[in-house]
């Protein structure tokens, strides 16, 4: 996803499943799709099958809230055009030794439909590299769910989310809620409390008009399948949901409060993220953050989020996948390479050379 709710947000691949309920919140929006640019770019964005749709005398067959939800998506991909006044060139960084090459590109995890984001350095590193690494892969992480690490008699002692937040923030949760199927309302329920702040964060984007589609992980995960490169994930997406299931539950209520409580963000909000993303201003400033203060205010969620992880993963880089020859393509969300702390950081306290390419 390509937020998290609150300003600037950007957030792991481990919570798409969040996703689910931003789309029952909405049904008549739908699930955007990344369309192809005017000009295609060397690499195809996508490549989707033809659909199968039944027509009558020639002429297309469908509801009244398909149309609805057609001309909304391709409103929006204009708007997206429009708003994209430059050429993209994401950050690329890149480490090495005599024999191995490890490109290192922060992505966006969902993006605005129609967005572009490529560019031909990119992806002269997409067709050099002989493996791509993500924080997760799809396939493994079917099993995977929000309630890892909880026992279950805890899990079925969950109170509603009304009862997790304090009585001046009751109101507002639950006019939101009544805007809700009430399957979505049971799910969120059943919910850890962390991940349930998320899904409040997406369903109020929603409802002012966001529309969530693929990432550039997404894209990068089908194009490497297609062209038969391996794909490997560089952590268990069941451990990092573990983990975070440990940040105590009275951070977690503080979390949910702060995801009611945000005042709705503007497009221009929405946007920032990926336009920041996609010129490569990954400075202190960016607003491309895992977890804003907005979000987690005693920063509980900064460390099974973010902080663990950036040092596992640098150990993982310099040490099995740097005794690999070739050339590797890490890509991993943009927020775990801006700021002290990130993986670049703790790469140049390491010693090691850090070579920005873009």
């Amino acid at each position: 996803m390509r937020r998290i709710g609150q300003p600037g947000g950007t957030c792991s691949r481990t919570t798409k499943l969040v996703l689910a309920l931003a789309i029952l919140a909405q049904t008549a929006m739908g699930a955007a799709q990344s369309a192809t640019p005017d000009v295609a770019p060397k690499l195809p964005y996508a490549a989707y099958p033809a659909d199968d749709r039944l027509t009558l005398s020639g002429k297309l067959v469908r509801s009244e809230s398909e149309d609805k939800r057609e001309a909304a998506l391709w409103a929006e991909i204009a708007r997206v055009r429009a708003s994209q006044n430059y050429e993209p060139h994401p950050a690329i960084w890149k480490i090495g030794d005599a024999d191995t090459t490890i490109y290192l590109f922060g992505t966006v995890h969902s993006l605005p439909p129609g967005f572009r984001w490529r560019n031909p350095v990119l992806e002269g590193v997409v067709v050099r590299a002989n493996l791509l690494l993500l924080e997760s892969v799809d396939e493994q992480d079917h099993d995977v769910t929000f309630r890892e690490g909880i026992a279950p008699d805890t899990v079925a002692a969950m109170p509603p989310l009304l009862d997790r937040v304090s009585h001046r923030f009751r109101g507002k949760l639950a006019a939101l809620q009544a805007l809700l199927p009430p399957e979505t309302v049971a799910e969120m329920d059943r919910m850890p409390t962390w991940i349930a702040a998320m899904g409040v964060g997406y369903i109020r984007d929603l409802l002012v008009g966001d529309m969530p589609s693929d990432g550039a992980d997404d894209w990068l995960e089908k194009h490497f399948r297609a062209t038969g490169r391996p794909i490997e994930a560089i952590e268990q997406a069941k451990q990092v949901v573990t983990n975070i299931n440990a940040v105590p539950e009275s951070a977690q209520r503080l979390m949910l409060e702060a995801a009611v409580a945000a005042p709705d963000r503007s497009r221009a909000e929405l946007d920032a993220p990926a336009h920041a993303w996609a010129q490569g201003e990954v400075g202190d400033d960016s607003p491309l953050k895992i977890v804003p203060q907005e979000l987690d205010p005693q920063a509980k969620l900064a460390d099974p989020l973010l902080a663990q992880r950036n040092a596992a993963w640098v150990e993982t880089l310099l040490g099995k996948e740097m005794a690999r020859p070739g050339t590797i393509l890490f890509a991993a969300g943009a927020g775990h390479f801006v700021g002290p702390g990130s993986v670049i950081d703790l790469l140049r306290r390491r010693g090691v050379r850090v070579e920005r390419v873009q």
